[in-house]
């Protein structure tokens, strides 16, 4: 797989963001520091949106740096599948279902022929690849609030959408969430997949006019390493976090 440093130094600083975002979240939890009230205020949830963002968008960048597209996004999708499993039995009250990695992987799945398609078609049309990416920006934009029942970025301009399509979890997957769904991380695949897209077609135009080679070479070496290992990171530390503070709160009691 080929590596920039910068798109790994990214990478490696939204994965600190992450971890301390999810020390805040830990700590809310077990009633230290942090209140609910914080948490689901509009500072955190800004915070959270711009941690998501970024993995997203460096998912769909990164794509067509990897080799073995396959075995990448199953890996990544049986990770979210495990997750989901053991906070289903551990921690059922905060269990995450159709999270993140659950996310990554399906896109990635739907990436590989789709990415064939393009570069048959399209894959050195600056052009396509320019009005794609803005077209994937605005259907995000457009799509984001689909989970609340509409579209459009305010009420007040929104098309609301029937809410029998509200109904189930093969619904809930792909953006119409089941008023009775609970998860600690969700990420539906509309509107999630146009900002995965969107990362995807700012790869090829920054290829296209030479900017790879040019700007994405260096990188802070520690958030790098970080960005290398992001997949492994994320995997262990909200359980190596939840001991330390569920630890921390008994000592302070």
């Amino acid at each position: 797989m080929k590596r920039y440093d910068l798109v790994d130094t990214l990478r490696g600083f939204s994965v600190i963001s992450m971890i301390l975002f999810h020390a805040c979240w830990i700590m809310s939890y077990f009633g230290m520091a942090v209140s609910q009230e914080q948490i689901y205020g509009t500072g955190f949830t800004i915070w959270e949106r711009t941690i998501c963002i970024g993995f997203i968008l460096i998912a769909g960048f990164s794509f067509s740096y990897g080799h073995n597209h396959l075995k990448n996004a199953l890996k990544i999708f049986a990770a979210g599948l495990a997750i989901t499993v053991i906070t289903c039995i551990a921690v059922p009250d905060i269990r995450i279902v159709f999270g993140i990695l659950t996310f990554i992987g399906t896109a990635s799945l739907i990436m590989i022929p789709l990415d064939r398609l393009i570069q048959k078609t399209a894959g050195r049309n600056a052009a396509f690849s320019i009005t794609l990416f803005v077209l994937c920006m605005l259907i995000f934009l457009f799509t984001y609030n689909i989970n609340k029942g509409f579209l459009g970025l305010t009420v007040r301009s929104s098309i609301d959408l029937p809410k029998e399509l509200y109904s189930g979890l093969a619904a809930t997957f792909f953006g119409f969430t089941d008023p009775s769904f609970r998860s600690a991380d969700y990420f539906s695949l509309i509107p999630w997949i146009f900002m995965y897209l969107s990362g995807y077609f700012l790869q090829k135009v920054m290829r296209l006019f030479g900017i790879e080679d040019k700007y994405l070479t260096k990188g802070v070496p520690v958030l790098s390493s970080v960005g290398r290992h992001s997949l492994i990171i994320y995997i262990i530390h909200p359980v190596i976090l939840f001991a330390l503070i569920f630890c921390i709160s008994i000592f302070m009691k």
